[in-house]
């Protein structure tokens, strides 16, 4: 009989039948899984899931210095140019820093909430990092959530980690507006007195020889020289504060030095009477001036290159003491976290039905490979061993054999 059936071709209706013949076998078992699963479900503690939003405002300081940056060349854009981004990734780096996280931890006893014994610290960081989510949302807020199976205590967490993301970004607003103030402070007392003391000199020198009437070519290779050396006092205002702000390892620190060399090594050729251009009138071999001459003008080249920083560095004072006065938010909440009334997890009926189909999934090649074994004759020892534990099975649910 079991040679007819190997030689018969099998249908559609014959796996239905073995199905029909073997469904108090798929029934009990997948009745079993499921009451089993859903007990399991009912034991896992709900949790909760709370979420604000927060958008991040426009800095004013950007758009007060932005005409001022664009005057001097872009010196200071590298510096401190920032946008919408940088924010963005300032504020994130407060978020997912060890210092909020700890902050909240010890707040709210997280650490008796994840029942950590051991390793406290660092595995404690690891479970509330793992509930503490935050990122960009498709209207470009912030959205900050927290799971946690206290719906109140949820909430209660975004809401305190906003309070402390404000605050921890309004000190870095001050602590870097104080540096940036005093750098140009620093700057700007220096400018001061480098301009009192070319007047003083010129003065001196209208005094000792009188004034003098120098020739327009003359006059032109020294404007020339004295936008050069503009030009390279303001590279070195821009490195000085890259450096000061940013550090020298900044690639912005690099590039500015190289400028300020370049601008030496020119500057340096034309004082030499070294320029490429051989016939013009412009850049002339000052070495061989009269003194006199050389000495007026040199005068009078420092009063102007100090004339014209002072044009930049006493706006740049007055915005860095007015922005170290600020106490403006850098965040806006747009929607404050409240306690959720619908649980986050777990997803019961997502997880009853996954057990349920994978349970079915087992199940059905054991229908198959149990009617197959009972109905032919074992080549070997496993396959023995196979026919009379499914024989038992059989026995057990009372499965109808051909």
């Amino acid at each position: 009989m079991s040679e007819v059936k190997e030689k018969r071709e099998i249908t559609f209706t014959d796996y239905l039948s073995i199905l029909l013949k073997w469904k108090k076998f798929l029934i009990i078992n997948l009745l079993i899984v499921g009451i089993i699963t859903t007990g399991i479900t009912f034991l896992i503690p709900e949790k909760y899931k709370a979420t604000s939003s927060v958008m991040i405002q426009e800095s004013s300081s950007n758009g007060l210095l932005g005409g001022m940056m664009q005057d001097i060349g872009g010196v200071f854009s590298k510096a401190f140019g920032g946008g919408s981004g940088n924010s963005e990734d300032k504020l994130f780096g407060f978020l997912s820093s060890n210092q909020m996280a700890e902050k909240i931890i010890s707040k709210f006893d997280l650490v008796t909430y994840y029942e950590i014994e051991k390793f406290k610290r660092d595995k404690t960081l690891k479970a509330f990092k793992e509930d503490f989510k935050f990122d960009l949302n498709d209207n470009g807020f912030i959205e900050i959530s927290m799971i946690h199976k206290n719906p109140k205590t949820s909430a209660d967490i975004v809401n305190y980690a906003i309070d402390e993301l404000g605050k921890m970004n309004q000190l870095y607003a001050i602590t870097y507006a104080k540096k940036y103030r005093e750098f140009v402070e620093k700057r700007y007392s220096k400018n001061m007195l480098e301009l009192q003391n070319a007047q003083d000199s010129l003065e001196m020198f209208q005094k000792k020889y009188g004034i003098y009437a120098i020739p327009e070519q003359i006059e032109i290779a020294f404007s020339a020289y004295a936008e050069l050396e503009k030009q390279l006092s303001l590279k070195e205002l821009e490195r000085d504060l890259i450096k000061e702000t940013q550090g020298e390892s900044n690639p912005n620190y690099e590039v500015a030095n190289l400028q300020v060399r370049l601008l030496k090594t020119k500057i340096n050729q034309l004082k030499e009477g070294k320029n490429n251009s051989a016939e013009s009138i412009i850049f002339l071999d000052l070495d061989n001036l009269p003194k006199i001459q050389k000495e007026f003008f040199q005068i009078k080249r420092d009063l102007e290159i100090q004339a014209k920083l002072l044009e930049f560095t006493l706006p740049m004072y007055e915005q860095a003491l007015m922005e170290e006065q600020k106490t403006i938010p850098a965040i806006t909440v747009i929607d404050k976290a409240v306690p959720p009334e619908l649980k986050d997890s777990p997803k019961k009926a997502f997880i009853i039905l996954s057990i349920f189909f994978l349970a079915l999934f087992i199940n059905l090649p054991l229908v198959f490979r149990g009617y197959r074994s009972v109905n032919i004759d074992p080549q070997n020892n496993f396959e023995q061993k196979e026919k009379r534990f499914f024989t038992k099975i059989i026995k057990l649910y009372n499965i109808p054999i051909d």
